[in-house]
């Protein structure tokens, strides 16, 4: 093994339990954000959902009238959310490691 070779197989250096604290509490923001906006999704979607009056049931099937306007409001709202669940446990797995992602 040359010397190249053995610069590159270095161990990595592994987080200490106070870097990795340090970047776990960094995540409070997002999780409240998270929390928050998942609030608002089901709020949401109990509002433009839950009016029998917009329902209609068959044997096999439920259909629901809702206007434009909420189908691009609830669509947005569950992507949002989805979108910050998928960074958030990006944010979580660095953390692990004792990084913050920005």
């Amino acid at each position: 093994m040359n010397s190249n070779e053995a610069s590159i197989a270095k161990p990595e250096k592994k987080a200490t339990d106070a870097e990795v604290a340090a970047a776990m509490r960094s995540l409070e923001n997002a999780v409240r954000e998270l929390m928050h906006m998942a609030d608002i999704a089901a709020e949401a979607h109990d509002k433009i959902f839950a009016p029998r009056s917009r329902l209609e049931k068959t044997s096999s099937s439920v259909t629901y009238q809702i206007a434009l306007h909420e189908d691009d409001q609830i669509s947005f709202l569950v992507n949002d959310v989805a979108a910050r669940c998928a960074k958030l446990h990006k944010a979580f797995d660095a953390a692990w490691d004792g990084e913050v992602l920005a």
